[in-house]
């Protein structure tokens, strides 16, 4: 079966699996938020990216996972160890000078970066529907932005956090689309190790080599909750789920699927962290939901 075969017959259960992905780093978006009291963001992602990677190494380790890497073209791999790291970077300096709710309503235009890319790289080009109803979650991200300005809550160092962050993440879709030959694992091997590598070599020159300074926040009970919780679901699961389903739907539909991140991110932030609330905020939000269900809805029940 082709590709373009495949990713049209994709199971159902390829796009729930990438749904669950995304509204896990929806949550994620939170907890970094909580993390980050305690501790800089470059020590956090450290610390995080460290124990998901020991925890990816006990299947390997018990003969259930495989790292099949000889022979093969490695150069996706590489894109992705080299993007995902620098989505991390803008999307935890974003979360620093802004704040979760606005972080995550804004990731809502890397989808469109996305599917511009998948259409000039991988020749996947969506449908007229698709193109039309993804324009939903930019009006969406419109007011959600335009509600947190009023309330304050962007600064100016944040905002080309933000881009940069969606332009990143845009990158990413499309790259982890075209690696999807290596299977979820692998990817998720290599993206942990970037990470954990990366992050881990600019937290301790963060922390001019002192490992009290670099532990400090070991200390503190629910930093280690929120940094457990963001190593095995945030890191783990959700790059799985997410992985699984990259090499089974298109871009345009796994960009779109991305956009439950950008509501979880909102209302987790206005819930749990008692972020402003605006009218403005729930009608952005459902526009993103609307332009989800369109996109990811079957050609034939749209017709």
């Amino acid at each position: 079966m082709s590709t373009e075969e495949r990713v049209r017959k994709a199971p159902d259960w390829a796009v729930l699996s990438s749904a669950a992905g995304f509204t896990i780093w929806g949550f994620s978006l939170l907890l970094t938020r909580v993390g980050q009291r305690y501790a800089s963001p470059m020590v956090l992602l450290s610390v995080r990216f460290l124990l998901a990677f020991l925890l990816l190494n006990v299947p390997l380790l018990l003969g259930k996972e495989k790292l099949r890497l000889r022979g093969r073209k490695l150069r996706p791999l590489v894109v992705l160890g080299i993007l995902e790291p620098l989505c991390f970077v803008f999307e935890s300096y974003a979360i620093y000078f802004t704040n979760a709710t606005v972080t995550g309503v804004v990731s809502a235009l890397s989808p469109i970066v996305a599917m511009a890319l998948a259409a000039l790289t991988l020749r996947e080009y969506p449908s007229r529907r698709q193109a039309l109803f993804s324009l939903l979650p930019v009006t969406g991200v419109i007011l959600l932005t335009a509600a947190g300005q009023e309330v304050g809550a962007v600064t100016l160092i944040g905002i080309p956090c933000l881009v940069g962050y969606s332009v990143c993440s845009g990158y990413y879709k499309v790259a982890n689309r075209a690696a999807s030959d290596f299977s979820p694992y692998e990817r998720t091997y290599t993206l942990l190790l970037s990470c954990a590598v990366f992050f881990t070599a600019a937290a301790l020159v963060e922390c001019r080599g002192d490992l009290t300074a670099y532990t400090a926040a070991l200390g503190q009970p629910v930093f280690l909750a929120a940094i457990l919780a963001l190593s095995v679901f945030g890191s783990v699961a959700a790059n799985m789920l997410v992985n699984y389903g990259a090499g089974r739907i298109s871009v345009t539909k796994m960009s779109a699927i991305g956009n439950i991140n950008t509501v979880i991110a909102a209302f987790a932030g206005v819930v749990f962290l008692r972020e402003p609330f605006t009218w403005e905020m729930l009608a952005g939000a459902l526009l993103v939901l609307v332009g989800v269900w369109q996109v990811t809805r079957p050609e034939k029940a749209a017709a």
